[in-house]
């Protein structure tokens, strides 16, 4: 009989390319998730500010800051967005 050997737990990272666990959803969905986000909410931020809208505008610019700080991070653990 073949039995899995366990990693333990708080064991090493994963290696780059190693296949995720099972039930954990796919990083490629995450990172277009943060594409997404940077995209449509780096065009809100451009036209709520032509349209007057400075609050908003500010808002959406935070959301491009933590998205861009979301992909860059994404970035350094191993893979490029998208």
């Amino acid at each position: 009989m073949i039995t899995r050997r366990r990693r333990p737990s708080g064991g090493a990272p994963r290696e780059r390319g190693a296949r995720p666990r099972p039930g954990a959803p796919p990083r490629v969905l995450e990172r277009g998730a943060y594409w997404l986000l940077y995209v449509v909410a780096f065009a809100a931020a451009v036209l709520h500010w032509r349209a007057g809208n400075e609050e908003f505008a500010a808002l959406c610019a935070l959301a491009v800051a933590v998205s861009v700080s979301f992909i860059m991070s994404a970035h350094r653990r191993g893979g490029a967005p998208g």
